[in-house]
């Protein structure tokens, strides 16, 4: 019995875990394709006390498919000052369609220069 629960247990943490997707650096020019229902997380390190940060942009800016579209800074457990983290933009498909992620790594107070700044861009088509 206990082996049967833990087979089911296995099964539905598998199945929730498929629920999110969860992408990085390495997934930037890339089409990811989602489901209706399903969440995606974008994790890049970031370290705010060098003044630079993670700002994204949605193109198209009217878009309706994703919700819940949240940002979070995680903290690095060290006893290092100024040691960096992981920044997190995550969402949830809410419809069918297309649309872009542009992430771009600057300081807020400085020009934008999307020619030599990091970034990254994730192409969503949801379905």
């Amino acid at each position: 019995m206990k082996k049967i629960i833990s087979i089911l247990l296995l099964i539905i943490l598998t199945a929730c875990e498929r629920d999110i997707v969860y992408l990085s650096e390495q997934d930037s020019n890339r089409d990811i394709m989602l489901s209706v229902g399903q969440s995606a997380v974008i994790t890049l390190e970031e370290n705010p006390t060098t003044g630079y940060r993670w700002e994204f942009k949605i193109e198209p800016e009217n878009q309706v498919i994703f919700s819940n579209i949240k940002e979070k800074y995680v903290y690095q457990q060290t006893k290092l000052i100024g040691a960096g983290g992981i920044k997190e933009f995550s969402f949830k498909i809410r419809n069918a369609g297309k649309a872009d992620i542009f992430g771009y790594y600057r300081r807020p107070w400085e020009k934008e220069d999307k020619k030599n700044e990091q970034s990254v861009h994730y192409t969503i088509i949801a379905k």
